[in-house]
């Protein structure tokens, strides 16, 4: 990074802080303004449904300048979620392809392609793209609501909000005063959980604290390879290589709180940490091993945020994380570090007699990363009892960047429109600058319609392979065109339809089997239908659609298949070219969801889903199978979940959750079979 930049951008926090701290004794001044319009304003009888992501201010999910939704916290109660993908896999566009280590996120036909949020802090790595927090290691207990945005988002958020943005927001101690807690065993597994919640506000301060855990058995495979690595440098001999053992036990631990002072200084934190060990199966189906995930996780967040007059506020906020991961595949262990330091601060200003806003702010962010690893060779063909002398290589880099980005977004109202534009500069140390733009308009003709057309481009983070293979790699980049048309007649009904347009360019594909793919480009698109309707005040009704189709050229892998000493003692590399489809999941998907609350005390809820049979990439054996119920014509999934509450006393709640109800079998690709 340059030194002018740090040294403006120190200059400019140092300006941001004194515009915070000025004028602290007036209380007026220490509030902090949700809106500068009616942006929250809802239909009589529906529940507020906030949005903070779409652009960088609450406001309600209709009105956001993007496509986007809300699940409260009632819903992940009512629904019986347990985890985010849980959640995820009702929303339209999304897709939670399940892997062996966990899920693998899918958006509009891209997997790995949207930025988790927690409280705005990012919770994936650089390191890997398979690091998703879907599962048990990211606990529900203590959010109030899940916010979604499908669609590019980097103006605002930076890179990697590439085909979307998820934001778990916490509560705080205005939304608990006292203490809750709960308890849950589930089956198969032995599964056991607890959390407890406690919260407290008084005067100019509030203060929330949660903690939750929970172990389970996930796998019972037997697993036969029990033994590879003597050392780094030695493989165990194949007589002592083979046994029996299963995965074992999955552990989770969480804790997470915040301090707020007047809702102009906020201290949160989260830390967790979880062991997940699974079975593995080779591509031939003989040899199966054991591997396990362990990822402390912990960040802390300072947010000041204030209104210098009525047209303007100022926010500023930092975060510091560590992630530390391990990774043990059979008896050998590998164990990076990510260290993420990030400094932010955003101006707000309505001009124009309040029909114009501007957004724009600066942000530092300095990451730096040791013993990365990249694996070379494919690791089945090394197991197996043939092989008595050598070890899959694996080289561990060092690397860190500097980040300096400074963005801008401006929405202009005019009637019952609003349209904007916005930009953003990312001046990168480790690769290549970039700007990303949007743009787009909404217009409500009156009060129940609503059209959005929007614009925007996105990039991802090269992950570890690519910068140990080139020195200054091109970031994967992304342009989405999406209109979407709704109508709200009532607080009791809505539809919407969405149609997108994506097109990719430099996307690069890591294959365990064959390494990097060429750069490639892809164009994907897509119509999103959702609608809910409320025939009755204690019956809720909703279903949703999404129909994808992806064309362009395969992924090209230039491949090392075998290697030869010619008579002087060169070492020769023989390589061929392997094409593969892009991987873009099924083409179809499909939610109908009912919630019906008989009496007072009782929500029940239940779940019919769907998605359809997808090309299944097999490389050891050059073949495309389809994944699905095994008649090539998808699969259907039926969940349930009833809750009871006020049971003997009020407060005591009941929760019975049942997932794939329907005993549906169905194969799912795993990493080499």
């Amino acid at each position: 990074m340059k030194k002018f930049s740090k040294g403006l951008l120190i200059s400019v926090f140092v300006i941001g802080f004194s515009l915070l701290t000025a004028g602290l004794p007036r209380a007026v001044e220490t509030d902090f303004p949700t809106t500068c319009d009616d942006t929250l304003l809802m239909f009589i009888g529906e529940e507020l449904e906030v949005l903070s992501i779409a652009s960088r201010r609450e406001e309600s999910a209709w009105q956001s300048p993007a496509v986007a939704c809300v699940v409260t916290r009632k819903e992940i109660e009512d629904k019986g979620i347990k985890t985010l993908a849980q959640a995820l896999e009702m929303v339209p566009g999304f897709y939670m392809a399940q892997k062996e280590w966990g899920t693998v996120p899918y958006l509009r036909g891209i997997p790995g392609s949207t930025l988790f949020l927690y409280d705005t802090v990012p919770v994936g790595s650089d390191m890997t793209k398979s690091l998703h927090p879907l599962d048990y290691e990211l606990s529900l207990a203590s959010i109030k609501r899940i916010e979604i945005v499908r669609g590019p988002g980097s103006v605002l958020w930076g890179p990697d909000a590439f085909a979307g943005i998820v934001n778990l927001v916490p509560m705080t101690g205005k939304d608990i005063n006292g203490v809750e807690t709960g308890a849950g065993y589930g089956g198969p597994g032995d599964r056991k959980s607890f959390y407890l919640n406690m919260g407290r506000e008084a005067g100019f301060f509030d203060v929330f604290l949660s903690v939750s855990g929970r172990e389970q058995e996930e796998d019972d495979t037997l697993c036969n390879v029990v033994s590879f690595w003597e050392d780094k440098d030695t493989v165990v001999a194949p007589e002592y290589r083979f046994g029996e053992q299963t995965p074992g036990t999955s552990r989770y631990l969480e804790l997470s709180g915040s301090l707020s002072f007047k809702d102009w200084l906020v201290l949160s934190g989260r830390f967790s940490d979880f062991k997940k060990p699974y079975s593995v199966t080779g591509p031939d189906e003989g040899l199966v091993w054991q591997e396990s995930r362990s990822v402390p996780d912990g960040s802390i967040k300072l947010e000041a945020k204030k209104r210098p007059d009525k047209s303007s506020s100022v926010r500023l906020s930092g975060y510091y994380r560590s992630l530390a991961p391990e990774y043990e595949i059979i008896d050998y262990a590998v164990e990076p570090k990510e260290h993420t330091l990030y400094g932010e601060l955003v101006y707000d200003r309505s001009v124009l007699s309040d029909a114009g806003l501007f957004t724009g702010g600066v942000s530092y962010r300095e990451r730096r990363i040791k013993n990365a690893p990249v694996w070379d060779g494919f690791l089945p063909e090394y197991l197996g009892p043939e092989n008595e002398y050598f070890l899959q290589s694996i080289t561990e880099n060092d690397y860190e960047n500097g980040l300096f980005s400074f963005f801008g977004q401006y929405s202009h109202k005019i009637g019952n429109a609003d349209i904007w534009l916005g930009a953003r500069n990312d001046d990168n140390d480790g690769y290549k600058d970039h700007i990303s733009y949007n743009a787009g308009a909404k217009w409500a003709p009156v009060r129940q319609w609503m059209i959005k057309a929007l614009l925007g481009t996105a990039y991802r983070t090269p992950f570890a392979r690519q910068l140990m293979e080139e020195e200054t790699p091109d970031m994967e980049k992304i342009k989405t065109a999406s209109l979407q048309i709704a109508w709200k007649p009532s607080g009791c009904a809505m539809i919407s339809i969405c149609g997108f347009s994506s097109r990719i360019k430099n996307h690069i594909v890591e294959d365990p089997y064959a390494g990097l793919s060429a750069p490639n480009h892809q164009d994907i698109k897509g119509i999103e239908i959702e609608g809910h309707f409320s025939p009755a005040r204690n019956l809720d009704f909703s279903a949703n659609l999404t129909l994808t189709d992806n064309d362009g050229p395969d992924e090209t892998y230039h491949y090392n298949d075998y290697t030869y000493i010619e008579p002087d003692g060169t070492l020769v590399k023989h390589y061929t070219d392997l094409s593969y489809p892009f991987d873009a999941g099924p083409d179809a998907l499909f939610n109908l969801t009912g919630t019906w609350r008989p009496v007072k005390r009782v929500t029940l809820f239940a779940r019919l889903g769907y998605f359809s049979s997808t090309r299944l990439v097999y490389p050891r054996g050059g073949t495309f199978d389809s994944y699905d119920g095994g008649s090539n014509s998808g699969v259907w999934l039926f969940d349930m979940n009833a809750r009871v509450v006020d049971i003997v006393f009020p407060g005591l709640e009941l929760d019975l959750a049942l997932r794939n109800l329907a005993d549906t079998d169905y194969q799912v690709p795993g990493t080499y079979a």
